[in-house]
């Protein structure tokens, strides 16, 4: 077993649970698929940690990879990116879905020095196939925000 396996396993239990708290409060009808994900993903998540329990009683050894995991780590960029997640939850509230996707897509492709060309041919093809999918096939409402709502 590795260190760096106890930060994962917490992390995605969290993510696990926190999305399995939102789903419950969804109603009953459009529970059923969120939830069937979310079960899939924490059950993975506990084979994940068997594995990882058996491992250990197999070998009785705990890895420190922390400093292997972390050599290259660039914090500008981890928290930067992390930074343009929390301005883009919030803005979703404001501006809708699109703009804010266009918004967010851009500022972290450029932050990350992405080609101009990549980016704006990414952020086309990925917002068509989601309006493509969500808007014309699923007709899913996606937030419009309080400017345009």
């Amino acid at each position: 077993m590795k260190k760096s396996d106890f930060g994962v396993i917490a992390v995605l239990y969290l993510v696990g649970i926190a999305f399995l708290v939102m789903t419950l409060k969804l109603p009953t009808g459009a529970m059923r698929y969120p939830l069937f994900l979310t079960v899939v993903f924490l059950a993975l998540v506990s084979i994940y940690l068997i594995q990882q329990v058996l491992h250990y009683i197999k070998t009785r050894e705990i890895v420190d990879d922390l400093k292997q995991k972390f050599q290259d780590f660039q914090a500008v960029q981890f928290f930067g990116v992390c930074a343009f997640c929390v301005i883009y939850l919030i803005l979703i509230q404001k501006l809708g879905y699109y703009l804010s996707s266009v918004l967010f897509m851009l500022g972290c492709m450029l932050f990350l020095r992405v080609k101009p060309l990549f980016v704006v041919l990414s952020t086309a093809i990925l917002m068509g196939i989601i309006y493509g999918v969500f808007t014309v096939f699923l007709k899913v409402p996606l937030p419009v925000g309080l400017i345009f709502g």
